[in-house]
């Protein structure tokens, strides 16, 4: 959206030069005109907060994004405690322990595309719109990962076997976020189109909130629990969370007709 507001700008003005015509101004360009200084704060530092919190898609969209995303960073501090604690890794080799994560986005990122290409771009119409809840099937494949994930590292991570095995599970976790992130952020984009900078902005700062919040008490829930159960738990959050999506797909149309906010054009 961005994107398209600096080209009708740049084109706006490419016009006025061209023609002389001071009077050739673009959509954008009209609103600010008409916006005043409480307007501006109130769409800037106001409506991430209503939005998020009025309207139950969003809010429920951004929780599950924001408790994903702390949960990546109380897990990321369960790594030394494995790799050096367990298996005796120096700070380089702990370091290297990472690639798994790093490998499973890899090989994820170009199956999501084929199937954004056999899948979802034939669904859009002449357009270039699509049902927002046409997103959704690709998160609801990746919810499933992180507690796999989970579960996978945290019960692998012993002595008794070989550290290749936690490494080879943490790459679920990747697989879990990225299509979690892409589908649900286009998700929230396509459902509301003329909010859709306050939605994400929400959406950042939940995200942000969570992911600064949950490290707090990472290392007491690892020593207290233990690396099997501290792990359990967290997937047990995630599980938590599933049915929103599939909640989201089946009755998402409905529930942006009865919203305030939300397209309800299809």
């Amino acid at each position: 959206m961005i994107i398209i507001d600096r080209y009708k700008d740049r084109r706006a003005r490419r016009l006025r030069a061209l023609t002389g015509n001071e009077s050739i101004k673009c959509e954008p360009e009209i609103q600010a005109e008409q916006m005043t200084s409480k307007d501006i704060a109130l769409i800037s530092l106001v409506r991430p907060f209503t939005l998020n919190f009025t309207e139950p898609m969003v809010f429920l969209n951004n929780l599950y994004i924001a408790l994903i995303y702390g949960l990546l960073y109380i897990w990321f501090e369960s790594f030394p405690i494995v790799f050096e604690g367990i298996y005796g890794f120096n700070l380089s080799e702990e370091g290297l322990a990472f690639l798994g994560i790093l490998l499973g986005a890899v090989i994820t990122i170009p199956f999501f595309f084929w199937f954004l290409y056999k899948n979802t771009e034939p669904q859009f119409n002449q357009n270039g719109e699509l049902q927002p809840e046409k997103r959704l099937p690709p998160a609801m494949f990746g919810g499933f990962m992180i507690p796999i994930c989970l579960f996978w590292f945290g019960w692998s991570a012993r002595p008794s076997i070989h550290w290749i095995i936690p490494i080879v599970g943490s790459g679920f976790f990747s697989i879990g976020t990225l299509l979690l992130f892409n589908s649900v952020l286009n998700y929230l984009g396509d459902a509301y189109p003329d909010y859709a900078a306050s939605v994400l902005a929400g959406n950042d700062f939940m995200r942000s909130a969570f992911g600064a919040g949950f490290p707090l008490f990472a290392s007491a829930m690892y020593k207290n629990l233990g690396v099997a159960w501290a792990s359990s738990t967290l997937a047990f959050l995630s599980i938590a969370f599933i049915p929103i999506l599939f909640v989201l797909y089946k009755h998402g149309e409905r529930l942006r007709k009865i919203s305030k906010h939300a397209r309800k054009d299809f």
